[in-house]
């Protein structure tokens, strides 16, 4: 993928990171800095968990250091030992939410009813 595309994808991530970690403003593209450069930086944001670009480009919620990933790895781990029962992990910036449709939802009978045949109609 062309680097002007992915900074056009995750604008956000990529102004914030040349910011706070090269003290530079993104608009600084091509003048102060020329393309292969910002292509090897933006190689070494993707690589680094606690990037906000390395946790946009992922799909992440948010941005989280190596080392935030051991510590609730061994939290998990810790826990597991504890009890006969399976814990709940610590969150995940990439864990998805789990959708439930119907019971337990903030939905209404009538809209739960309403979306079930809009989807039976649609397939």
């Amino acid at each position: 993928m062309a680097l002007h595309v992915l900074i056009d994808e995750h604008r956000g991530a990529f102004e914030y990171d040349w910011r706070t970690r090269f003290h530079l403003p993104l608009s600084s593209l091509p003048t102060s800095m020329d393309w292969g450069e910002a292509y090897r930086l933006t190689l070494a944001l993707a690589g680094d968990p606690s990037s906000h670009v390395s946790a946009s480009v992922s799909g992440w919620k948010y941005a989280l250091s190596a080392e935030s990933i051991v510590l609730r790895d061994l939290y998990d781990l810790q826990h597991q030992s504890k009890t006969t029962k399976k814990p709940k992990p610590y969150p995940r910036p990439w864990d998805t939410a789990t959708q439930a449709i119907g019971k337990g939802t903030s939905m209404t009978p009538e809209e739960y009813h309403a979306l079930r045949t809009r989807l039976a109609r649609d397939n």
